[in-house]
């Protein structure tokens, strides 16, 4: 079934890659691209939050390009040259996949009332630019700071008007997080109902393990590196409550961060429901 604009999930699902997932590439076009492709799978998989993990094999470059690209391609595509100053980090920008977001105005349709849309704060009196021909006025805000990007729905066409929409019930894109080290992630882990680990070495998804799963509200999913499962790269001090393989009988010796990203997304997608 296709839904759009598509359903804010009704758990919140998070994410932590470790960031040394770019440090095995050279190139850093292909580090730049494959981090656009993280993103496009966590906004497909409606993702409610991202944590990129300064593991100890990673570089502090690395780790600030994740964050970045990440943080980058929230952005909409009409606001990025205006809310976006040149970043040599970002200087390979141009080969990342657009997200496609509902709140990114994909279709280019002109603003409707009920639109929901990033928009960016243009002075303090409360004129947004959600990408049309003419700006916004937001009501009823009690503080906008120019140069921020607020989420918006429309209320009005003619005069455009819009407000802050703080309790949207569509997707409108995962946020980004950082933890820099296992303690900082320990504490974001808190306020998780379930932390599951992602490993060959796990129990088989079902039962037990799918039974807990369906009855989390929050749910934190720990993927590792090509090298090390995430338990193996930060020791016995994160909380893990569940150890889970979700791809039984893999045909290959190993699987690639990103493809067991995008199998463990799907599966629970199914699983889950909405």
């Amino acid at each position: 079934m296709f839904e759009w604009p598509p359903p804010r999930p009704s758990r919140d699902l998070t994410v932590i890659v470790p960031s040394s997932n770019l440090s095995i590439y050279e190139d850093p076009r292909l580090k730049t691209r494959v981090a656009g492709e993280y993103a496009r799978a966590l906004a497909v998989f409606r993702v409610s939050t991202f944590v990129a993990f300064r593991d100890p094999e990673t570089t502090e470059e690395d780790h600030r390009l994740f964050l970045k690209v990440l943080t980058y391609m929230l952005v909409p595509p009409y606001l990025r040259v205006k809310a976006k100053p040149m970043d040599r980090d970002l200087r390979f920008a141009g080969l990342l996949p657009p997200l496609t977001l509902y709140s990114h105005n994909p279709e280019n349709r002109s603003p409707q009332v009920g639109d929901i849309r990033f928009g960016l704060v243009l002075n303090e009196y409360g004129l947004v630019d959600i990408g049309w021909g003419k700006p916004c006025r937001l009501v009823d805000a009690d503080y906008v700071k120019p140069g921020e990007i607020e989420l918006v729905r429309v209320t009005s066409v003619d005069p455009l008007l819009c407000r802050e929409e703080t309790s949207a019930q569509i997707y409108a894109g995962y946020r980004v997080v950082e933890a820099t080290d296992s303690g900082s992630l320990a504490r974001l882990l808190e306020s998780c109902d379930l932390v599951v680990n992602t490993s060959k070495r796990g129990e088989p998804l079902g039962g037990r393990a799918l039974e807990r799963m369906r009855g989390a509200r929050s749910l934190c999913l720990l993927f590792g590196n090509p090298r090390k499962d995430f338990d193996e790269l930060v020791g016995a001090g994160v909380r893990v409550d569940l150890t889970v393989n979700f791809i039984p009988n893999q045909g290959t010796l190993t699987v690639r961060t990103y493809e067991a990203l995008v199998s463990v997304l799907a599966i629970l997608n199914v699983l889950l429901g909405p």
